[in-house]
């Protein structure tokens, strides 16, 4: 069965880009076929590596067709443009036609400790219903604990625990002043083949334990659309070069 993967929370900062890219270089290990979309607004430029769709001449039929091009597809969907979205999807009667081409739906929100990060959550329990399988990932900060509280005192967490729905935890990200000096965002990084050399130790901890969060949902993540081609290559030990042991 197919499997169409949807990112989406109208709240900034919560890492949904960073997110999909992530899936998408962890699918790429595998060599697992699949494709990324991102929904955006005319002008606002979408991720590289990316099939940019505009919210402004999305039809079900266009939809449709790139959504079937892939037996799995990630659908990264830009801030501002999920009440777009999940009007689309209701209004076309989305689900139906998903459903009778066997594709199954993933529904990812990704969350921070800010409750109003939590609204996009039970908007989208309100639209997708039980069509979908549901996973909520929390983009860690150093407050853990008073991120986890915030998260399960709240009635999106009562409304997904209905649903069974999967936790990721994303982590702290402790390679900031690293991705300055090399002048890079974090999803440069994640699309970078260098990326373990020129940001260090930090950036590759990081990288691997989300990589484990991943991998730890993969079956429910991906489905049987998961079909690897090829063993992920071990990460090689990092080095300081000599220029910068004498930075």
């Amino acid at each position: 069965m197919k499997k169409l993967i949807l990112i989406q929370n109208d709240y900034p900062g919560t890492g949904k880009s960073t997110l999909a890219l992530c899936f998408h270089r962890y699918l790429q290990q595998y060599g697992v076929s699949h494709q990324l979309l991102s929904l955006t607004e005319e002008d606002i430029p979408a991720p590289a590596g990316s099939i940019t769709l505009d919210a402004s001449t999305l039809t079900p039929n266009k939809f449709f067709a790139h959504v079937d091009a892939s037996p799995l597809t990630i659908l990264d969907v830009g801030t501002g443009l999920g009440e777009f979205f999940n009007k689309f999807y209701h209004g076309t009667e989305m689900d139906q036609i998903l459903q009778e081409a066997g594709i199954a739906l993933s529904v990812v929100l990704p969350v921070t400790a800010d409750r109003e990060s939590f609204d996009s959550v039970t908007e989208a329990a309100e639209v997708f219903s039980d069509n979908a399988e549901y996973l909520i990932a929390h983009l860690v900060t150093s407050c853990y604990d008073e991120d986890d509280k915030a998260w399960d005192t709240s009635y999106a967490a009562r409304v997904m625990d209905m649903f069974e729905a999967v936790e990721l935890h994303i982590p702290e990200i402790t390679f900031h002043l690293e991705l300055s000096t090399e002048h890079m965002s974090l999803d440069n990084a994640l699309q970078s083949g260098d990326a373990e050399e020129l940001l260090g130790k930090e950036y590759v901890k990081w990288h691997r334990r989300v990589m484990g969060q991943v991998d730890s949902a993969r079956q429910y993540l991906f489905g049987d659309a998961f079909r690897p081609t090829m063993a992920p290559k071990p990460v090689k030990p990092v080095r300081k070069t000599r220029s910068k042991l004498a930075a």
